[in-house]
């Protein structure tokens, strides 16, 4: 397992992002994050942020929007807004405080139309959450999506399985053998990455590892150790990234290539 220091401006190197195409982010306490400095930091291709979920509304309003329900008008408003700047936001409509993606269909059409743009896509929710399983819906993940992208916030070491930081407290506490209230380990974390019904259900592409919120030396620890279970696991996980800070301002700091 090769390790390497990255420099704090090449998250979009660290993801492994070197063509256009659809990226799928699942997961738990990152995946705006990850999206949003994504798009700060620049592909070098056209970007279309989308969700085939919910997002809420105050998360995309920074991107130009492009809000409809009809698949005609919107590719069209989007490679309109693509023509004048770098990046846009397509979401089917908004619901109070949330916006609802488009169908999932729509990605493939979009993807195949606009070869030459990078897609992101929010598959799932977390509520917030630091960890999470998903249900047997989810995540919803587009046929085109060429990198799944599967996140979970290892700040959540040590804290107490609880609805607070875990979404699907009972789906979660099945796939590691625990009970609410006991701590959360590195082998937790380990163990959602790899499972079959964890955060990598029914992802499409190659995968990505990103292990978000480390901020001190007993999390890059933990993290390092991730890294090896996941490796000696042998699911197809291609890296594990390692992050740093929230909104634009999500840093990689480690990459291990497994």
């Amino acid at each position: 397992m090769a390790s390497r220091n990255i420099s704090v401006n090449m998250l979009v190197d660290a993801v492994g992002l070197k063509q256009p195409g659809v990226v799928a982010c699942v997961g738990a306490g990152g995946k705006t994050s990850l999206m949003q400095s994504l798009v700060a930091a620049g592909l070098g291709w056209p970007i279309v942020v989308t969700t085939t979920t919910k997002m809420f509304y105050r998360q995309i309003t920074h991107y130009p929007l492009v809000v409809t329900d009809n698949y005609g008008r919107g590719a069209a408003k989007v490679m309109q807004a693509l023509a004048k700047q770098q990046q846009v936001a397509w979401f089917f409509r908004q619901e109070g405080e949330k916006v609802i993606g488009i169908p999932l269909d729509w990605v493939d059409k979009l993807a195949a139309a606009l070869p030459g743009a990078c897609i992101l896509v929010e598959a799932d929710g977390a509520r917030h959450c630091l960890i999470k399983a998903p249900s047997a819906q989810e995540p919803v993940i587009p046929a085109s999506t060429m990198r799944t992208v599967g996140v979970v916030n290892i700040s959540a070491l040590e804290q107490p399985l609880s609805p607070a930081n875990t979404h699907r407290l009972e789906l979660v506490t099945h796939i590691i053998n625990k009970q609410p209230g006991e701590p959360i380990t590195w082998q937790d974390i380990a163990r959602l990455a790899v499972h079959h019904q964890g955060i990598f259900q029914y992802a499409r592409g190659s995968k990505v590892l990103l292990l978000s919120g480390s901020g001190d030396q007993a999390a890059r620890q933990a993290a390092k150790q991730i890294a090896g279970y996941v490796k000696v696991a042998d699911v197809g996980i291609e890296r594990v990234v390692v992050t740093t800070g929230y909104g634009v301002a999500m840093q990689p700091s480690e990459v291990y290539n497994l």
